[in-house]
């Protein structure tokens, strides 16, 4: 059994983005501009769920810290969701940008839910990257 205190400090880790998966420094671009990736990703015959709110990306931002937000999904592993609803101006998962207004989708059924915390769990450990990759490691899409 772990002790209380190393959970609290375990789950303090988590939320701050230090444990691995989560949104290391090296992982974010500090930019103040937002690059246009109009078209980026899309897919055909695909809809997702209306967008029922905004959300403005912060300095330091990452999905998985966004998704995990309570006010959000308040589950960091769905942040695939936000990806998918944003394709139309996310080209890289790993690449947001602070000022740019991400569409915040609600009304995902248990099995999209599902889907999207598998991608979140098969994506690779991050590797420090600049610009868009041409290829992603996994078809979130």
């Amino acid at each position: 059994m772990i002790p209380k205190k190393m959970m609290i400090g375990l789950a303090a880790l988590a939320v701050a983005g230090i444990w691995s998966g989560g949104c290391g420094s090296a992982k974010r671009l500090e930019s103040t501009q937002v690059p246009g990736q109009p078209g980026a990703g899309e897919a055909a015959g695909k809809v997702s769920p209306a967008a029922s709110g905004h959300y403005l990306v912060r300095p330091n931002d990452c999905l998985w810290a966004i998704a995990g937000k309570p006010d959000i999904y308040g589950d960091s592993f769905e942040w695939p969701l936000i990806f998918k609803t944003n394709r139309d101006q996310i080209q890289d998962p790993d690449l947001i940008y602070p000022r740019q207004k991400l569409k915040i989708a609600t009304g995902f059924s248990m099995e999209e839910r599902g889907g999207a915390k598998r991608l979140a769990m098969e994506t690779p450990k991050y590797v420090p990257h600049s610009k868009p990759r041409e290829t992603l490691p996994l078809d979130y899409f």
